[in-house]
């Protein structure tokens, strides 16, 4: 049964078990062949440095994992052979010590993340799947119809988190409203995520309302960065599903670990929302 027709509360927690899942970034360093590669550290040095953030996450009580490529700076709109052989294997073996839900992004190659996605048993991918966004790695121009043709292609479950905003942004006169629509209407999107401008920095109001309405019952909105202790008691009402990971982070520093004590209080808030 697809996303939309399901409807978004049943889909989360057919997906994580819960309503309003929380996920925790899991940022893997600069992998082989990327810029910052530390060579003396090894891959062995990226596994260690993933496996302990995911099980900070885990600790904490983290309702899913997201692993993404966010030390490969600049990002590529096609990645290399390599990066998704080494995602793959990392994101396998980290996974299966944990059981949880988990998504991948492969920046910034949408069709690299369903091949990886698909590859490791993930849940989720978060893509920009539909519309043309300026970028600071360039013009982002994915294309809905061979997206998806591709996950059919290669008979993929894997569900789809469309990117509407952050990061970038949108060429031509549409709103995020709009944008959001086509994702759900012709992208066939199984959730809309939202971003401000940069990692860990958050998401406009009138963003987050603009696609709470273009989503309606439809799919759920995931607010996908700048989640904080500070601020999720104001955002909890409103977001379906939750990305967390710069503001976990020691010193609040997008490409530091994950420091153990922030995720738990951040948690432990989350859980005396629910339950409020």
């Amino acid at each position: 049964m697809g996303a939309q027709s399901m409807g978004k509360t049943d889909l989360l927690k057919q997906l994580f078990g819960v309503e309003k899942p929380v996920l925790g970034m899991v940022h893997f360093l600069p992998l082989p062949g990327s810029p910052l590669y530390d060579r003396a550290g090894g891959i062995g040095k990226i596994r260690d440095h993933a496996y302990r953030d995911a099980e900070a996450l885990v600790r904490a009580g983290f309702d899913g994992l997201m692993f993404s490529n966010e030390g490969d700076r600049p990002y590529l709109s096609q990645v290399e052979k390599h990066t998704v052989a080494y995602m793959t294997e990392l994101i396998s073996s980290i996974s299966l010590e944990f059981k949880k839900p988990f998504g991948v992004s492969v920046l910034a190659d949408p069709e690299a993340a369903i091949a990886v996605g698909s590859a490791t048993g993930a849940t989720f991918v978060r893509i920009f799947l539909s519309w043309v966004f300026a970028s600071d790695w360039g013009i982002v121009n994915p294309n809905a119809g061979a997206l998806q043709r591709y996950k059919a292609s290669i008979d993929s479950s894997i569900r789809i988190l469309a990117n509407v905003s952050g990061h970038t942004a949108p060429l031509g006169n549409r709103t995020i409203y709009d944008i959001a629509r086509g994702a759900i209407k012709f992208g066939l999107a199984d959730a809309i995520s939202l971003a401000g401008s940069t990692a860990g920095s958050e998401v406009p109001e009138e963003e987050i309302e603009e696609a709470l309405r273009a989503a309606s019952n439809e799919v759920p909105v995931v607010i996908g960065t700048g989640v904080s202790i500070h601020n999720i008691e104001k955002l909890f009402p409103k977001g379906d599903a939750f990305i967390v990971g710069t503001s976990l982070k020691y010193n609040g520093d997008t490409f530091a670990s994950i420091d153990p004590i922030r995720a738990s209080i951040f948690m432990n808030k989350v859980l005396s929302l629910r339950k409020g």
